[in-house]
């Protein structure tokens, strides 16, 4: 996306003010179903590849600026391979990550950090280290298994400028990644003069088998700006390596192969990972539903047992090839019950997903409501096609879910993609009494002139049916 179209949207959500419910698993489909979504194997889907862009005030500035551009690049320093690791026997082994971890235990992925080293299942690293330009990287611990890794790692800052993480990750043979890019290194971390201490769950891009035994831990430190990332000061790159007979051990499968059924929809649960860096659960929708199952509402874990609860955070849902996955935190010192509780499904009829619009005349013809309103914004770069959900007056709650196909088909029968075209967003200006922005989603036309109407198809929906389900997962 063009740097102009990103400002305006900065400058948009950053005079917004508002609330909207917390709904975590339909949040997180709305980011992953925009061009953000992580594969269940090997799939990745690009953020920058998507011009589709669905848009609300919770999830935009995760959207559009929690990936900076790299800077100048710096090659990176090859540091020397370190030892296996050696398992922690020590209850005082890693009490600054301890710390870090704790100052939020209900945060993205604390829990499951956290829980990790007090339980003592992060291994010491030795001699695992590499500098460039005054900055010193160091891997301390891992905690690796059929799923992900955690990482605690510090990074000394020795000059006298402010700096910050611009980009994370992990890589294999050839520098080709081996994790997926949503991590807790979405946010840009700060890493002022001195010593600062971090952490990352990061899960793998594909099959754990598949992984070479040594992996490598790809730092870049930026200059701090707030405005963008600034030029590279430092890449830094500490090798690590993998037991893959030790990840293969680690965990539980729990088969559960059980039906939960809402308004006559099918969701099977399949099988359920627990395991060190998290709790991974499959499902999938019935093929014979009679309704489109867009999201989840409100999944959650539920540890506990006789109404005493704790609520295990749902850190992600990934979707591949109709498969899905939600990931939730794990507390790695107890083995209490758990249960999986959803409160309804967000879907539509399959029928009511077509949606049909003369883009000329902003005419919609066909839509599943009348709560949808057309308009075009246009440059010279060519259309863009804005929809605005407006919520109706009695509805209590809000559900961050408007999301169309980038493809389109015109009254000729000929099919286009909208990720061919750019996108411009107009500015906006909300009223300050408005408690929730309108739900906006962007779809690029280009300049081309089509066969009136248009077809779309609705791949996303604020449609809830609400009825509340459990299912024991751990007895």
């Amino acid at each position: 996306m063009a740097g102009s179209e990103e400002k305006l949207l900065k400058d948009y959500f950053d005079g917004l003010s508002g609330q909207v419910e917390a709904m975590s698993e339909v949040k997180l489909n709305a980011a992953i179903r925009s061009g953000m979504s992580e594969p269940v194997r090997s799939r990745v889907s690009a953020v920058k590849n998507r011009f589709a862009i669905s848009i609300t005030v919770i999830m935009a500035a995760t959207l559009l600026f929690t990936f900076p551009w790299i800077g100048q690049q710096v090659r990176p320093h090859s540091a020397q391979t370190p030892p296996l690791p050696a398992m922690v026997q020590s209850k005082g082994e890693f009490d600054e990550y301890r710390v870090v971890a704790g100052i939020n235990p209900a945060g993205y992925d604390n829990t499951t950090v956290f829980s990790a080293i007090e339980a003592g299942l992060i291994q010491r690293v030795s001699g695992a280290t590499a500098r460039q330009n005054g900055f010193v990287l160091t891997v301390d611990g891992i905690a690796a298994d059929r799923m992900g890794i955690i990482i605690l790692y510090s990074l000394q800052n020795n000059t006298k400028q402010r700096a910050r993480v611009n980009f994370l990750q992990l890589t294999g043979t050839g520098d080709k990644p081996v994790n997926n890019l949503l991590g807790s290194a979405w946010n840009a971390k700060d890493v002022p003069t001195g010593t600062t201490r971090g952490y990352e769950v990061l899960r793998w891009g594909g099959e754990f088998s598949s992984l070479p035994d040594q992996i490598t831990f790809d730092v870049k430190l930026g200059e701090y700006k707030l405005a963008d990332s600034g030029d590279t000061l430092a890449q830094l790159s500490v090798p690590i390596l993998l037991d893959k007979e030790q990840m293969a051990k680690t965990g539980e499968v729990m088969n559960i192969g059980q039906t939960l059924t809402i308004a006559g929809q099918g969701i099977q649960i399949d099988d359920v990972y627990l395991s060190t860096t998290g709790v991974y659960m499959d499902y999938a929708y019935n093929t014979e539903n009679t309704k489109q199952i867009f999201s989840l509402l409100n999944p959650q874990l539920l540890m506990g047992s006789k109404g005493d609860y704790t609520n295990l955070a749902l850190l992600r849902t990934l979707v591949a090839e109709g498969e899905n996955r939600m990931v939730f935190a794990n507390d790695n010192r107890y083995s209490k019950p758990l249960k999986l509780q959803i409160g309804g499904i967000l879907a539509l009829d399959k029928d009511a997903t077509e949606l049909i619009i003369d883009t000329e005349k902003q005419e919609i013809i066909k839509a599943p409501d009348n709560h949808l309103k057309m308009s075009l914004y246009s440059t010279e770069k060519g259309s863009t096609m804005i929809l605005e959900y407006l919520r109706a007056p009695a509805k209590q709650s809000f559900y961050n879910s408007l999301m169309i196909d980038s493809e389109f088909t015109d009254a000729a029968g000929q099919v286009h993609s909208a990720n061919q075209f750019d996108i411009s967003i107009p500015q906006r200006q909300e009223s300050a009494e408005k408690k929730l922005i309108p739900l906006l989603h962007y779809l690029g036309l280009g300049s081309n002139k089509y066969p009136q109407p248009l077809t779309f198809t609705i791949t996303g929906y604020p449609n809830p049916i609400q009825e509340t389900l459990s299912l024991p997962i751990r007895k």
